[in-house]
């Protein structure tokens, strides 16, 4: 599983994605409401909503670093720049149909539908709180990620004689 960072290439993209993801969301929801407080209100609601972001976001964003680094692997490409525009195409997408999916499963109620409920439930959010959102959120992520490729990536080795 450590092979080539797969470890730390799905790891980072958890951490970073759900907080790129919860971050956006939440000063969204904060600065669209009247804002009145303390600053210490403010970082604590963050690191909150970004607790529970993690939870509920983890299967989007592993799915989305899964596609990403196959899309980017099929394409051959290596640069950040172009991750990122991937990435900012990637996500919105994966967002839409997630949510999509989960607002089906949560009108449907049936036995069983719970658990594929709570695993779309990050993407539902993020499509209530505003899909182009992902734009913003799949761009950073995706400009780490490879970054983060790059490092564990097989170096072309020089022979000197």
């Amino acid at each position: 599983m450590t092979r080539r960072g797969t470890l730390v290439y799905y790891l980072s993209a958890w951490i970073l994605g759900c907080f790129f993801m919860s971050a956006l969301v939440w000063i969204k929801d904060t600065y669209a409401s009247t804002f009145n407080h303390p600053f210490t209100d403010f970082a604590f609601g963050l690191l909150y909503f970004y607790f529970f972001g993690l939870i509920s976001g983890a299967l989007t964003a592993l799915l989305g670093a899964f596609l990403l680094r196959r899309v980017m692997r099929a394409l051959k490409c290596k640069t950040p720049a172009h991750w990122a525009v991937a990435g900012a195409l990637i996500t919105p997408l994966l967002i839409e149909v997630l949510g999509t999916w989960g607002r089906h499963l949560a009108m449907q109620r049936r036995a069983g539908v719970g658990l594929l409920e709570a695993l779309t439930f990050g993407a539902k959010t993020v499509l209530d709180a505003g899909w182009w959102l992902a734009i913003l959120a799949g761009a950073a992520t995706a400009f780490f990620l490879c970054r983060i490729q790059r490092a564990f990536s097989p170096q072309e080795t020089t022979v000197t004689i």
